[in-house]
């Protein structure tokens, strides 16, 4: 789980640095949004990055957890399959890597028929 609680971190970080403030947070990890949500035990070695998390979150106005099964999330379980073959980091793209073109294309009208209905 403390992966996914970097990641959490890492993403924070990325859209307060630019500017964003209202965010959606999907992560596949039920336990990191349910520790995100409701907090730990302060002994839980989670704890900091939890607590982290939500020093970060109290930066940007809106902000709405959710846990979606990385099947359920075509794009998120492309780049993570597209992360096995990339060296162990931070790795940020300025363009939608080709090998998820098409799933975030799809993704985009699913969330506007969504929005629209």
């Amino acid at each position: 789980m403390h992966v996914e609680l970097w990641a959490v971190i890492h993403g924070l970080n990325i859209a307060t640095t630019n500017g964003y403030h209202n965010l959606v947070v999907e992560s596949d990890s039920a336990a990191a949004i349910n520790f995100i949500n409701h907090g730990c035990s302060p002994v839980h070695p989670c704890a900091p990055l939890v607590q982290d998390i939500r020093i970060l979150a109290n930066r940007v106005q809106k902000i709405t957890w959710i846990h979606s099964l990385r099947e359920a999330n075509p794009v998120a379980d492309l780049l993570a399959k597209k992360g096995q073959d990339l060296p162990i980091g931070l790795h940020l793209f300025d363009q939608a890597p080709h090998c998820i073109s098409y799933a975030l294309l799809c993704d985009c009208f699913d969330t506007i028929r969504v929005k629209g209905s």
